[in-house]
């Protein structure tokens, strides 16, 4: 078994994957989208039978609001819902410069303003040791050189680790203390204020002709401008392995970044690296889906999380560039139907351009990807 849930998470990322057999499912979670999304992943959680509410792993790729907000929530009330996790992974403040690791107990134990303040206390709160563990305490960061850092979870399940290198954490640091004011995990704030935001400001949106079918040839042709927003450069991206499928999750990080990582890894001889599926970065942003990534990939199914509000995600760019460059006979699966996504449904469209669009029958009701029986072409 290997699915992937993206969650209905607004304009943020909450994605939910099990793993396993039937007699043994282990999960993990990848972000918990804004505090407006937390009800939902209770829901499910509280659904689970008591023995069965552990993840091997939380994932915080980085703190954006539509990120973060969810998983503050979480671990507020884990205790209570009886959710414990083998692992919590999300870079610190401390983690923003080289060789710092989580710091070790004290007697005040008080982490300070700008080590991460609400959700570096959470995590400590629900176990320090288990706290970026694979790593001794270290940061999630792509080496310069050598082989691209390799974790195994429980069950199998294999995560190489493609975002972000030290110069994206580098460049975060100086605006920590403010980005996390904005993303509301200042103590008090969070949950009285979820409309807050990071230094992070889309391009102009380009006007398009929404009178009629879009013209991917002619929105994958106009100029690539790269994302160069801080708190998204410092997303964590994994590629998840798991039974001879491989997905690669992509939180927000750069596309050139995760251009560079692919390139690294083993086996790859400058050929599209074969994937199964691929969470569309950024919610399928125009800066972070380049025509050079998607060539870079054999991929079927492409995965947008996004109901459009906030940035009109996804752009129509980042999906023309899937269409025209992603080799034909591709799957998007969006886990709602807004007016930014609607115009891919289109019979016209998916018959030329050799795709299929699929929606899910409500807002409620999120998009799952099953892998366990699918092949890499």
């Amino acid at each position: 078994m290997f699915r992937i849930d993206l969650l209905p998470a607004e304009y943020g990322d909450a994605i939910w994957i099990e793993y396993g057999e039937r007699r043994r499912i282990h999960r993990l979670l990848i972000d918990c989208g804004t505090a407006a999304v937390y009800p939902r992943i209770r829901e499910r959680i509280l659904a689970l039978p008591e023995g069965q509410r552990h993840f091997e792993l939380l994932l915080v790729t980085h703190v954006d609001l539509d990120h973060i907000g969810g998983a503050l929530a979480l671990l507020r009330e884990s205790a209570s819902l009886g959710v414990s996790f083998g692992e919590i992974w999300f870079n610190g403040y401390m983690h923003l410069s080289p060789g710092g690791v989580v710091p070790a107990a004290t007697d005040d134990d008080t982490l300070g303003p700008l080590q991460g303040e609400e959700l570096s206390d959470l995590i400590v709160a629900n176990g320090r040791q288990r706290w970026n563990a694979l790593l001794q305490g270290g940061a999630l960061v792509v080496p310069d050189a050598g082989p691209l850092p390799l974790f195994t979870l429980p069950g199998g399940m294999r995560l190489t680790l493609l975002s972000p290198r030290q110069e994206q954490l580098d460049a975060l640091r100086p605006v920590w203390d403010a980005a996390c004011r904005k993303a509301g995990i200042v103590p008090g704030v969070a949950a009285d204020d979820d409309g807050r935001r990071l230094d992070e400001v889309d391009a102009e949106q380009e006007s398009d002709d929404l009178l009629g079918d879009p013209d991917p040839e002619q929105l994958a042709a106009r100029p690539y401008k790269a994302d160069r927003a801080r708190p998204n450069g410092s997303s964590i991206a994994l590629l998840a392995e798991y039974s001879g499928r491989r997905a690669l999750l992509t939180g927000d990080a750069f596309a050139e970044v995760l251009l560079a990582s692919l390139a690294r890894l083993p086996g790859n001889g400058g050929d599209r690296c074969a994937v199964d599926a691929c969470k569309l970065s950024h919610h399928g942003s125009r800066g972070n889906t380049s025509s050079a990534l998607v060539r870079a990939l054999q991929c079927r199914d492409w995965l947008v999380s996004s109901n459009g509000k906030q940035f009109r995600h996804p752009d129509g760019e980042a999906i023309a560039r899937v269409l025209r460059d992603g080799g034909g006979d591709v799957r998007l699966h969006f886990n709602y139907r807004s007016e930014f996504n609607e115009m891919w449904s289109s019979t016209a469209l998916q018959r030329r351009y050799r795709y299929a669009a699929s929606y899910p029958a409500s807002d409620a009701a999120g998009v799952r990807l099953d892998l366990s029986r699918r092949r890499v072409r």
